[in-house]
């Protein structure tokens, strides 16, 4: 397109604020959205050249739709192609890794991108962003918040969602920036005026009414005006006359295709026949690739090139050739006939596998190749079934399912087939495909063990999206052939163990786990052993048997440090880093949460992450910190909309749930509950420690505990059975006993107190275990010295919040406690509780001591963790580094600076590191 930029002056006015902005060293993201021809990829050149002038590095990218056959291939491709040589991006320009190892490469590209921003702010552009492959969505969801403090700007242009591609993962990522209502940057189609002055650049002339007349037809599409009138003056239509452009005749082209044939056939034969061979490509090609396509030796090729570069083709970042538009790709390969195009997409297939490119851009020319292509496409699919689901489980997905319908109805490979493509989609949480598909293949018939492993699919599925009933039904499903293969049994009874611990099956669930193990570890699958121990150890600590809990969860580390691969993949150190903070071994257990989390960062573990942040959440609650329990809370649930855990999000929301009413938001609470309430409508389980106690927690702050008790009434009964609301909060023992006599319950009361007394004697070693059942039989007879005994109790395990609720009773029974309990409440940032002891001082006449002033810190407005986050950050350390410094995650540390730059009231690192130097001193 050889067109001037006309009529867009509102847009470059706000994208050059916007790269003004970059420049002083903001970030943030835009998206530019308008028909296909619009110009958008005008209005980018146009960036670039107001980038190049603010001396910003530019790493951009054309996305093509095979794109999406190719993980990783449309960020990768941008920043090894930024215009500002950095050593940052130095590995991706060595080799290709996005092919070889696209997790690998995924894991180092937020480093790289943070070291690129210490020499320069980065803009990232992605054009045609609705052909991002899977893997680069993914990757940019996660890059967005987590580099939301650094100098990076992204900037997408996309056309709008057709009917076939609005489920693409481009579009996808499209909506989920958009989420928020935030409006995106709109081109219009371009006013009378500029379309003349358009109409006079492509001419080379002024122009009189008729070729404007006639370029109004386009509706202000600059491409289709151009092509349109490029066509006029190749076949003499538009004929210029003492300096004025005409438009004469009267077979004009009626369509853009019309346009573009006709300029098509203004070419040589030899030329056209060129293009109508590239547009099949779908994607830049060499010149060595269209020579073999075509059929023309390299040194005739040269000069049909040259001349299809007239109007056609330009030349591609890399040194390929590429066409001018897509639209235009499209109008020529719509010419081609459906025999001859068939037989270039055989010949393409057969060109890109030779040259070692990705297998589902392979899959995809075969599958257009006709009846016996589709087949090709479908072995090749499943022969890299397990590598690709890793990577691109989606667009696999679509290559199979658009290859089943050349597969005939009767063909016993059928069957198996749909088995492939249900596990695809499953692995691509597209669980209503996966679901209707499935129900096909069984109603079809296959043969056991491809039947069980189908199932087994569906059932990891739903459980990743918290379907537990689902994922139980599947299980069984499966299980009832007892012929299938015993690795396959074991996985699927470590998956079913994890499923019925949440619906409440407690024996059902070990006794699952205990299957897993005597069937995985003859098998050597030692995943599903690892799992089901794990599982285990979940029901052993729900059931209360704390000292059972940790021993599995030990169990389960050692089988996987010993054996590694699918085991050490399973990570248990979550689950036993959890079973050590419910025994108050708080130092031990984040000791072992750190390690994990490294592991589980080597191997691209992403489904891990919100499972750490929750068990990491559990420990600084029972710590007393709330402020970084809620950050890291919100971390975990971030990661978990990211990746569509639902499972793991539920009990992310109950900790924010709980930790907004101590702090006195009660509020925020309400939305957290609101988004529980949505999940739930959707079908997603929790177990009622995790969601039904914070609903009434926050029932009762809300001044409703007769609802707060109707909805405990089934948690009431269940106590004997299941104390790990006690093990997880061991001030609830006594909160609900307070809560039935409230209500006129007495005999709820009396059954909490009898089962945080089995708590406390299952668990001898356990001190919040006798804390808890002290606190709460003290609080239901009224008796002062067992209050006090569970102060002491609580003492001796570290727990602030539980010390300071057993004060606080103590006090409230004659005791001398309000004001030590006051002291830990506000070191906690537990506000609802400060203002609660502080009007119990008041209305006694006491006035609360004020505490002797420490010295004040600096950058007051700041948690002492967000202040250590913040002084890291002003001596130059990029987020990464400062987590390893701090021992903390990433993503808790993007999340700590979200929060100091809002409360600081700066946008930029180097407006933080310049405050800090003022405030702080010297930090280096």
């Amino acid at each position: 397109m050889s067109w001037r930029l006309l009529g867009r002056e509102p847009e470059v006015e706000l994208l050059t604020g916007i790269l003004d902005d970059t420049a002083a060293g903001a970030g943030g993201w835009h998206v530019l959205t308008g028909p296909p021809g619009i110009g958008k990829s005008r209005l980018l050149q146009a960036v670039f050249e107001l980038a190049a002038q603010r001396d910003l590095a530019v790493a951009t990218r054309e996305a093509f739709r095979l794109d999406q056959a190719a993980p990783l291939v449309t960020l990768a491709g941008a920043l090894r192609d930024c215009t500002t040589e950095t050593s940052a991006f130095a590995w991706l320009t060595e080799h290709e890794p996005e092919r070889s190892d696209p997790l690998g490469t995924l894991q180092r590209l937020r480093t790289s991108l943070e070291q690129a921003t210490r020499e320069r702010p980065l803009l990232i552009v992605i054009d045609d962003a609705q052909w991002t492959d899977e893997l680069s969505a993914l990757a940019i969801r996660e890059l967005i918040p987590a580099l939301a403090s650094a100098p990076v700007r992204w900037l997408f242009a996309h056309r709008p969602p057709s009917t076939e591609d609005r489920d693409s993962p481009g579009h996808q990522l499209m909506r989920w920036l958009l989420r928020d209502g935030t409006p995106p940057i709109r081109l219009n189609p371009l006013a009378d005026p500029d379309i003349a002055e358009l109409s006079a650049d492509v001419v080379g002339a002024a122009v009189d009414n008729t070729v404007v007349a006639l370029a109004a037809s386009c509706l202000g599409n600059p491409l289709r005006t151009e092509q349109l009138l490029r066509a006029l003056v190749a076949t003499r239509q538009l004929v210029v006359a003492r300096g004025v452009g005409s438009v004469v005749g009267d077979d004009l082209p009626s369509s853009f295709v019309d346009s573009v044939r006709e300029l098509l056939d203004s070419l040589s034969e030899p030329a056209a026949w060129l293009l109508r061979s590239a547009s099949v490509f779908g994607r830049p090609f060499g010149v060595d690739e269209v020579a073999r396509l075509s059929g023309h030796p390299l040194t005739r090729l040269y000069p049909l090139v040259g001349e299809a570069m007239t109007d056609f083709l330009v030349e591609d970042t890399l040194g390929g050739l590429a066409f001018a538009h897509d639209l235009v790709r499209q109008a020529v390969y719509s010419m081609l006939p459906r025999p001859m195009r068939e037989q270039l997409h055989r010949e393409v297939a057969a060109i890109t596998s030779d040259a070692g490119r990705p297998a589902l851009e392979t899959a995809e020319h075969q599958l257009k190749s006709g009846p016996s292509g589709a087949g090709a496409a479908v072995r090749m699919v499943r022969s890299m079934a397990r590598e690709i689901a890793r990577v691109a489980p989606g667009a696999a997905a679509d290559i199979m399912l658009r290859a089943l319908p050349a597969v005939d109805a009767g063909d016993p490979d059928r069957p198996v087939l749909i088995a492939d493509t249900v596990g695809l989609l499953a692995s691509a949480a597209r669980l209503e495909e996966a679901r209707r598909l499935g129900g096909e293949a069984l109603g079809a018939g296959l043969d056991p063990d491809t039947e069980a492993v189908l199932l087994l699919g569906l059932a990891e599925a739903c459980k990743h999206g918290g379907l537990n009933t689902m994922t139980v039904e599947y299980t069984d499903t499966a299980l009832r052939n007892p012929r299938i293969p015993a690795g396959v049994q074991a996985r699927l009874h470590a998956v079913r163990t994890h499923a019925l611990c949440y619906l409440g099956d407690l024996a059902g669930a070990d006794d699952s786990g205990v299957r897993a193990e005597a069937l995985g570890r003859p098998a050597g699958e030692y995943g599903a052993v690892v799992f089901g121990l794990a599982g285990r150890s979940l029901v052993a600590y729900t059931e209360g048997r704390l000292d059972d809990s940790l021993a599995y969860a030990r169990s389960a580390t050692e089988l996987a440090d010993q054996e590694g691969g699918a085991a050490a993949h399973q990570h248990p150190r979550i689950w036993l880093g959890g079973a050590l903070t419910a025994l108050d071994r708080f130092d031990e257990a984040e000791q072992v949460i750190r390690t994990g989390r490294r592991e589980s960062d080597r191997s691209g573990s992403a489904w891990a992450d919100p499972l750490w942040h929750y068990f990491q959440t559990a420990l600084l609650y029972a710590r007393g910190r709330l402020e970084e329990a809620a950050v890291e809370a919100q971390s975990g649930l971030a990661v978990a909309e990211q990746h569509e855990a639902n499972a793991l999000a539920m009990p992310l929301l109950g900790m924010l749930l709980r930790i907004a009413v101590r702090r006195g938001e009660l509020s925020r609470a309400q939305d957290h509950l609101d988004q529980v309430r949505r999940l739930a409508g959707d079908g997603v389980t929790a177990v009622p420690e995790d969601v039904l106690w914070a609903e009434a927690v926050l029932l009762v702050a809300t001044g409703a505990p007769k609802a707060a008790f109707d909805l405990l009434r089934d948690l009431y009964a269940g106590l004997a059975d299941r104390p790990a609301l006690f093990a997880a909060d061991p001030a609830a023992a006594a909160e609900l006993v307070r809560l039935a006599r409230d209500t006129g319950h007495l005999g709820e009361a009396s059954i909490v107190v009898a089962a945080a007394r089995r708590l406390a004697e299952r668990n001898p070693g356990s001190h919040s275990a006798a804390g808890a059942a002290e606190h709460a039989a003290g609080v239901h007879h009224g008796d002062l010295a067992r209050v006090e005994r569970a102060v002491a109790e609580f003492r001796l395990a570290n727990r602030p919040l539980a010390l300071a609720a057993a004060l606080e009773d103590a006090a409230s029974l004659g005791g001398d406690g309000y004001q030590e309990a006051l002291s830990i409440v506000t070191g906690c940032g537990a506000e609802r509780v400060r203002a609660r002891i502080e009007a119990v001082l008041r209305a006694r006449g006491a006035v609360a001591p004020e505490p002797s002033a420490p010295p004040a810190p600096c950058l007051p407005q700041l948690s002492p963790a967000e202040r250590r986050v913040a002084i890291e950050v002003g001596r130059g350390g990029t987020n990464s580094e400062v987590a390893e410094i701090l021992f903390i995650s990433k993503h808790t540390v993007d999340a700590h600076l979200r929060n100091i730059f809002a409360k600081l009231g700066v946008r930029r690192r180097a407006e933080l590191a310049a405050l800090v130097a003022r405030e702080c001193g010297p930090t280096t």
